[in-house]
Order: structure tokens, then sequence, then C-alpha cells
């Protein structure tokens, strides 16, 4: 599972699996920090990995700081967290190998070609997985044990199908036929079929919790917001699985590179960030006006539907192989009361409920009019009204529709209080 020493890693782009994948850097680690040099073939397409940071010029460039597991932040984001960190731990410590004596270069070799976005790595060390049977519901099962810290039969196949996967929600990582059949596999998805995500619940998430993201995704495109495609698998029993069509992978066999706000800026995702940021970073990204508004238009939706949990790994941008930069579709989108009560972007300084004055203001240093701003504070809110009828809907239960309701409330009343 390691790198023989001395042996540098390897960074590539691969936008298409009919294509060879284009050089981008070689990597190595010095002193806890890692060692980029641009590859001569990046140099010369004019494609820049990291939008904001490390700009592709020749020589030497070293990491900024130890806190990314001493990596570049365009490339951290490659590593798996949370969910996808906990299963490949298990399955490594099968192997007999800890996880902890892996350097930064070694666990992006793990990463090799099943990573988020376009990027890949050579050498690639991935375990094979031993078996790749599908079954929903057991896998549910097989995720809340590894979660508690249970052994399990399914572990390798639950490594393979979470590739990359960040979060804290068990998912694995699917392919959809437009016959109705699923398709697994541990590297891309099979010919003809879409890559999709389909989300587990979490012991401490509420039964229903498919249901809510299912309501929150249909409520959100109410809203005006961009989302990928998403539905809800039937479950043997109780409510059914989330799923949500990958946006980094637009076509069988074609991938996107994906940045988040947190890997763009080397923002760790606990550190309370503002929207203000995101705004700012968003119009330097992408130069589209438009994808200005669609990060606004997010940020007050989160405001008035209580997602709270609008860290900097919840917003993204795509890059195709021309170099374009998008922000991303909204994703993780849910009932969220946040830490603390508080959202993880501020608007205006204010983490615990923001009005619609800090909006105004905040919407106003970006270059929106007051008409403007009012009218879609008014379409989002329109649509946060229909929240019982998308949660009917989607078959949230009573408890969840009347908890969420009331959070609703309480956050519009104190929304238009000032």
């Amino acid at each position: 599972m390691t790198l023989s020493p001395g042996t540098p890693l390897d960074v590539r782009f691969r936008f298409d699996e009919e294509s060879e994948a284009l050089p981008v850097a070689r990597l190595a680690m010095a002193d806890g920090r890692a060692q980029l040099e641009w590859a001569q073939a990046l140099l010369v397409s004019g494609l820049a990995p990291s939008p904001l940071l490390y700009p592709p010029s020749p020589g030497l460039h070293a990491a900024r700081s130890r806190e990314f597991e001493g990596l570049h932040g365009f490339l951290a984001e490659s590593l798996p967290e949370d969910w996808g960190q906990l299963v490949l731990r298990r399955r490594l410590a099968r192997l007999g190998v800890r996880f902890e004596t892996l350097s930064s270069p070694d666990r992006l070799a793990l990463v090799g070609d099943s990573g988020r976005g376009a990027l890949t790595y050579r050498p690639a060390t991935t375990p094979p997985a031993e078996q790749m049977n599908l079954d929903l519901d057991r896998l549910q099962a097989e995720a809340t044990a590894v979660i508690l810290g249970e052994d399990t039969d399914l572990i390798d196949t639950l490594a393979a199908l979470a590739g990359g996967s960040g979060g804290a929600r068990p998912k694995v990582h699917v392919g959809f036929g437009a016959d109705g059949r699923i398709s697994v596999s541990d590297s891309e998805t099979a010919a003809g079929h879409e890559a999709w995500i389909v989300k587990f619940r979490a012991p401490q998430d509420p039964v229903d919790i498919g249901p809510i993201e299912a309501a929150y995704a249909d409520m959100a495109i109410q809203a005006g917001l961009t989302m990928s495609a998403h539905r809800l698998l039937p479950a043997r029993q109780g409510p059914g699985y989330f799923a949500t069509r990958r946006f980094d992978r637009p076509q069988a066999g074609q991938r996107l590179h994906m940045i988040s706000l947190g890997g763009a800026l080397e923002i760790p995702w606990r550190t309370p960030s503002s929207y203000d940021t995101l705004l700012r970073a968003t119009l330097a990204i992408t130069r589209h006006a438009s994808d200005v508004e669609s990060a606004f238009r997010r940020m007050v939706f989160n405001i008035l539907a209580c997602n709270r949990d609008d860290h900097v790994r919840q917003h993204s941008f795509l890059m195709d192989r021309h170099g374009q930069w998008r922000l991303s579709p909204a994703y993780d989108l849910t009932f969220s009361t946040g830490p603390g009560g508080e959202h993880y972007l501020d608007v205006e300084g204010k983490g615990r409920n923001p009005n619609r004055r800090h909006v105004m203001a905040l919407g106003k240093r970006h270059g929106f009019s007051t008409t403007a701003t009012s009218r879609l504070i008014d379409e989002v809110r329109c649509a946060i009204a229909d929240w019982p009828l998308h949660a009917a809907q989607a078959g949230v239960t009573r408890a969840s529709k009347t908890e969420i309701t009331a959070a609703h409330k309480a956050v519009e009343a104190c929304f238009f209080a000032t």
C-alpha cells in the first residue's frame, strides 16, 4: 500500500475514458509538506487545476501549510473524508496496514482513479474489491455496523463503492441504466449507465432522512436552485434511500475537475467563513455573473430553509477539459440546526439568524439592485412555504414535517422582523 522510497506520485487529468490522460504534476513530500512540479503538458495546456492558488509555472511549488495533510488544497480534495476514510481504514486494517503509517502521497495512490472529479494518481495502489454484491438494505445495515465499530463481511464492497466520498453520512457510488438496472464497479460506471450516489442513514439521523433530503431537493428546485437529478429508492422496510446524480460525471466515461470553496481557498471545513467570501470566490473563479446570482440564491435558501450545515466543503466549482469553470449544482441540502444554532457561513458577520437587512446589504455590495434582491427573496420564500406539500409527496414522517415547519416559521419571523 506504500510507495517505494523516492517514488514520486504522478498526478493526471482524465476527462474521458477514450482519451489519454493529461499529465498534471509530480508530487513528493519534504519536511511534512508536499512539493509539486507542474508537468510541461499542463503548462502548455493553459489549464489551472487550482483556480486561485498555485498558478502553473516552472519549478517546485510547496504546499502553503501542513493543514491539508501537508498537501496542496486542490489535491487534498481527492482524499476520502469521514465515511469514505472510515471504511478505507477498516479495509486496510484487514490487510494488515495501519492508515496512520501512510504518507499523503500513499493515500492519494490508494485513491488511484476512483476519486472525485478528474484527477487521477499513479502508481495506483487501490486494493481490488473481493465482492460486488448490491443489496441496498443490506448495505444500510452494514454501513451502520461500520460506524458503530462492528465487523462486517461487506467492508470491501463498501470501501470500493464509497470512492472518494466525503461527508459523515454513509454513501455508495453506483450506476443506473436506462432499463432501471443498477450496476456497481470499483472504478468507472459501466457503459450506458449514469453515475449516481446513494446515501444511507447514519445512526444520529432521523429515520426519514432520505425523504427529508428528497423534499428539500424538490423545494430547492422550486426556489430556482440548480440541482442534480435525484430520486428516492425504495427500501424493503421504512423510508427509501436518497439518490442523486453525480455532477462530476456528466456522461458515462466523462469527468469534470472539481474543487470546493475550501479547497480553492485552503480553508478547513470546520472553520467559519462567510457568504461574502463565497460570492467573491465565485466571481473570481467562474467570471459568470449568473453563477454569483446562483450562489446568492443558494444563500437565501439555506437561511430560510434552516440549512445551517453550509460550510466551505458544501459549495464547489467544476472545470471542463477546456478550462472553463462554473459553479456546481447545489448539494447536501437538508434541515440542519448547525453548530450552536449558527450557519458556518455568516451574512454580514451574522451566523445566527441573519435577517433580510443583512441579505439586502450583502446583495448591494455585490451589485444586486434592491428590486432584484427583493424578488429573489420572495421567490425562495414562496418555495419554502410549500414545504408541507413537498414533505408529504416525499413521504416525510408527520413528526419531522411538523418539526421542520416550525423551524421554517421561526426563521421567517426572525428574518422579516427588521
